[in-house]
C-alpha cells in the first residue's frame, strides 16, 4: 500500500515536471532565442501569445499536483496514526458465563 501512494506521489511529481517543460518549451518556440523576439518577428499575422494558455495549464497542473501531494501527506499521516494504536485484546471479547447481560438462550 505504501508503494502504491509513493508511487502517486512519483507520478504527481513527474506530470509537474513535464509541464514545466512544455511551458519552457512552448515559451522559448514564441520568443526564440535568435535577436529580438525572432520567432514573434517571422510571421508576426500568424503569432499569438502563449502566456494565458500556459497559465491555464499551469495553474491546473499545479492544483492537481498539490492535491497529489496533499493526499499523499493525509494517507500517511492516517498510517502513522493507525500503527500507533494497540491491538485489541482478543480474550475481552469472548463472552463470559458469569456476565449478567449476556443473552439466556
Amino acid at each position: 500500500m505504501t508503494l502504491f501512494r509513493t508511487t502517486g506521489l512519483f507520478i504527481s511529481l513527474c506530470f509537474l515536471g513535464f509541464v514545466s517543460w512544455l511551458s519552457y518549451d512552448s515559451l522559448r518556440e514564441a520568443f526564440g532565442s535568435g535577436p529580438p523576439y525572432y520567432s514573434r518577428t517571422t510571421n508576426m499575422d500568424k503569432w499569438h501569445n502563449p502566456i494565458p494558455g500556459l497559465l491555464m495549464l499551469d495553474g491546473l497542473a499545479l492544483l492537481m499536483s498539490a492535491a497529489a501531494v496533499q493526499l499523499y501527506r493525509r494517507r500517511r499521516s492516517e498510517q502513522q496514526a493507525l500503527s500507533s494504536v494497540p491491538e485489541p485484546d482478543p480474550a475481552a471479547f469472548t463472552e463470559s458465563e458469569d456476565d449478567p447481560d449476556a443473552d439466556a438462550g
